[in-house]
């Protein structure tokens, strides 16, 4: 059953146009804290457990958000990794509502958030950050339960730099458990999956990061995915978005594939909790469909 949707406040969207394709933090965080200015801890009917520990490096850490009522049956679990171009980026940039608006968002729809820190470059590179991945889910396979969240319903949802580390932890086995990449689908927003350009983070990477593409093997993944660029996104995230689409409906695996309409690359997960759910209930019809 579709969600029915409301868009870009029109003078959110005429700021986010003349701000063009760009990463623009500075510019586009002020649009949207006020739309926040209630969401104040402690949160109501959500508990939070923050800066959980699942291994030695102290980026290695995560904040749980789940609702505090009992669950009747063991609730999805969804985790979320920031953008940053793996140099940067943090789960919550203090003194403002993100990204506790995208955790509270979840665990106001029933489920578990886990948002989600990992190892950055330049002082780490690959496979730092897809090891931290593995890792993660490895530690929520075991406790989640804790905060009753199932460990056999995990989704994994990731924008930008977060995209692309999703994708190159499910394509890869290396970074694999016993129970295989544990995931039953993917929420990826604005990737860059085919890096054009030398990366610091690739640096320890045997392949050449030049015309390094993950795409063949995300074609191949028979778990869903939802694949998605904005309007007002980098052209990379655009046309590679495409390419993703495009190899698995060719591959027999199509992905859930959407644009979202007036939104920019930063906009698209600041939106997310407030009356704009153009982003928000595409990506909640999607996970549903997973339960």
């Amino acid at each position: 059953m579709s969600t029915a949707t409301a868009q870009v406040p029109p003078d959110i969207a005429a700021v986010l146009r003349r701000i063009g394709p760009i990463v623009d933090v500075a510019k586009t965080r002020p649009l949207y804290e006020p739309l926040f200015a209630a969401q104040r801890e402690p949160y109501p009917n959500v508990t939070v457990a923050r800066d959980v520990s699942y291994g030695a490096d102290p980026l290695n850490t995560f904040d749980i958000f789940a609702p505090q009522s009992a669950p009747t049956v063991l609730r999805t679990v969804v985790f979320y990794l920031h953008g940053g171009g793996f140099e940067r980026g943090d789960k919550r940039m203090p003194g403002t509502p993100f990204y506790d608006n995208l955790m509270l968002w979840l665990a106001r729809h029933g489920m578990v958030g886990v948002n989600m820190n990992y190892r950055l470059a330049p002082k780490h590179t690959w496979p730092a950050a897809e090891e931290d991945m593995a890792a993660a889910v490895g530690w929520v396979q075991g406790h989640i339960g804790q905060f009753g969240g199932s460990p056999d319903r995990i989704v994994l949802w990731g924008e930008s730099a977060g995209a692309c580390l999703i994708a190159g932890y499910l394509v890869d086995p290396q970074f694999h458990g016993q129970r295989g990449h544990g995931v039953t689908g993917a929420v990826l927003n604005s990737g860059i999956y085919e890096l054009l350009r030398p990366h610091p983070y690739f640096a320890g990477e045997l392949a050449q990061t030049r015309g390094r593409s993950r795409i063949a093997s995300m074609a191949a993944l028979t778990i869903p995915l939802f694949v998605s660029c904005t309007e007002i996104d980098l052209p990379a995230a655009i046309s590679q978005a495409e390419k993703v689409n495009s190899a698995r409906r060719a591959a027999g695996h199509p992905s859930t594939y959407a644009m979202f309409r007036d939104h920019s690359h930063i906009s698209q997960n600041y939106s997310i909790g407030t009356a704009d759910n153009s982003v928000s209930a595409p990506i909640l019809e999607f996970i549903h469909q997973l339960e």
